[in-house]
């Protein structure tokens, strides 16, 4: 299974790293990943759409890491950055609506 990765569209700041969550962080889809991220920090649900990956209105970027290029969770911005910049594909730009 694939690890993502959220990064914030507006402020480049790092979401979120599956990787992060152990065995909880195995999630099917950026969205299941997001919720996670969600869950974790005490949000309220929100729902998704997806766009591009030029659009405006995307709140977050996704990308997937395949598990066997890199198992060790981000410590910080700056890492999971280099990981999605030497390792990452681009999933899904999500624009988030709250429920």
């Amino acid at each position: 299974m694939a690890r993502f990765i959220a990064i914030e569209k507006i402020t480049g700041r790092v979401y979120g790293d599956t990787a992060r969550f152990g065995p909880a962080g195995n999630v099917a889809s950026p969205a299941d990943a997001v919720c996670l991220f969600d869950r974790q920090l005490g949000r309220a649900p929100r729902g998704f759409g997806h766009v591009g990956p030029t659009s405006r209105a995307a709140s977050y970027d996704v990308y997937s890491i395949e598990r066997s290029d890199s198992d060790r969770p981000t410590a910080n911005d700056t890492e999971a950055h280099a990981l999605v910049h030497a390792h990452g594909s681009w999933v899904v730009g999500l624009v988030t609506y709250n429920s």
